[in-house]
């Protein structure tokens, strides 16, 4: 199963990177010694990276860096708005910036007193993009020919691919972002496209050099801010 593959993919990079240690323990110049190598590891390379431990690391690693996209559009409060919501799904792609404020005022006009988004709405939203992929095809299955689909099949597409139901205003607001024609159908693939968009361009990440683990993490937080300067 999932869990499988993700151990046998854990022993595999801890091997690669064993096959790389000579025999005065450290490592070879064909490897580079990067921060996350070092943390999961260790300095010589002989550490056994066990799967709780790895899904941890990523689990924490992908909250923290949502509660920074989070906290830089809350202020302290204890939600976000719909505005918000749309400003942080568009942050990392290559929409220009006339279609952009199009979503925008769309969006403004038809929800002018949002109730707002909490962390934990936005964090289960997040995560249902991590199967992106999965919901392409799940979303076949309540399509024909590729057409619009309505928010209550959007929702069991969504539980089928990920296992979770998101929260309803959730959907109403991704709707009221990408439902053009305002007639409570989605184009799903335009917004798997730029979903994807922001999946595959968030995370690339400048260079930086730091000396230890904590300076790993401040090199995630620097490149959020500075990329959330973009749409504000």
């Amino acid at each position: 199963g999932c869990r499988d593959r993700e151990v046998s993919n854990t022993l595999v990079l801890n091997e690669t990177y064993k096959q790389h240690i000579d025999k005065s323990g450290k490592v070879d110049g064909s490897q580079p010694k990067t921060m996350l190598l070092l943390h999961f590891f260790g300095p010589k390379g002989k550490d056994t990276l066990k799967y709780q431990e790895f899904y941890s690391f990523m689990d924490n690693l992908q909250s923290e860096v949502l509660e920074i996209e989070f906290s830089e559009f809350s202020h302290g409060r204890g939600v976000i708005s719909e505005e918000s919501f749309a400003k942080i799904l568009f942050r990392y792609t290559i929409i220009d910036k006339n279609e952009y404020q199009e979503y925008l005022d769309r969006l403004k006009q038809r929800m002018p007193h949002g109730r707002g988004i909490t962390f934990k709405e936005f964090k289960e939203f997040c995560q249902f993009l991590s199967n992106l992929d999965d919901f392409a095809v799940a979303v076949k299955m309540f399509s024909y020919a590729d057409q619009p689909i309505a928010q209550a099949d959007f929702k069991r597409a969504v539980k089928l691919c990920s296992g979770h139901e998101l929260d309803p205003h959730v959907i109403n607001t991704v709707y009221q972002i990408f439902d053009i024609d305002n007639d409570g159908k989605l184009s799903h693939n335009e917004f798997i496209g730029v979903m994807k968009d922001r999946l595959h361009r968030g995370f690339r990440y400048h260079s930086y050099k730091y000396q230890n683990w904590d300076g790993y993490k401040v090199c995630v937080r620097h490149e959020m801010k500075n990329r959330g300067q973009l749409y504000r």
